[in-house]
């Protein structure tokens, strides 16, 4: 009955640990999808440049020969380049950071991975114990019932050879009685 609860006790634990685990995994999904964030925004700001880079380039094809505006457009382009390499650089290291965080997230989701293999080799391990404590008093029971009913057939077969016996020594003795009237007097005495 104690290894019942044991193992009751043990399986809850069991559920608790996978609950523990799911939960662990929910918060890397979410972890995961905050840094898909980050990339999406780094997307937009990439594009971003690429549609600054791209007006650029059409307002340099409709310059013209006019110097004021040559100038204007000038100062116009090497701080939107200005731009630009901030904004490559931005890129860079978001880019860096973004593949350093999906590492360290694929790292930990391995982690985890591994973990709740181990764990689910240890409760398959511990569910195969239980089956073969349980197959053992399964069979130590059916030993047990088998004596008991072994050992009950004996009693009725030693009664029922008392009751033969007894029933035989009260024929002997009404015979032994018969023959002592023949003996005479001491009858009595005896009796």
């Amino acid at each position: 009955m104690e290894e019942a609860k044991n193992a009751e006790r043990y399986s809850i634990q069991s559920f608790q640990g996978k609950t523990a685990l799911l939960e662990v995994y929910t918060k890397a999904v979410k972890k995961m999808e905050k840094h898909f964030k980050l990339m999406e925004d780094i997307q937009k700001q990439v594009d971003s440049a690429k549609s600054v880079e791209k007006d650029y380039k059409g307002l340099k094809a409709k310059l013209s020969d006019d110097a004021v505006l040559d100038k204007l457009l000038e100062a116009k382009f090497v701080e939107l380049q200005g731009k630009v390499g901030q904004l490559n650089e931005i890129r860079s290291q978001l880019a860096k950071e973004r593949d350093l965080k999906f590492s360290e997230s694929t790292w930990e989701f391995n982690n985890v991975k591994l973990e709740v293999e181990s764990r689910r080799h240890n409760l398959e391990a511990r569910q195969k114990k239980v089956e073969d404590v349980v197959a053992e008093v399964d069979a130590i029971t059916s030993k047990t019932n088998i004596v008991k009913e072994s050992g009950a057939a004996k009693v009725q077969e030693l009664v029922g050879r008392c009751e033969e016996i007894a029933k035989q020594l009260q024929q002997y003795r009404s015979s032994l009685w018969e023959l002592l009237p023949i003996i005479g007097p001491e009858k009595d005495s005896i009796q």
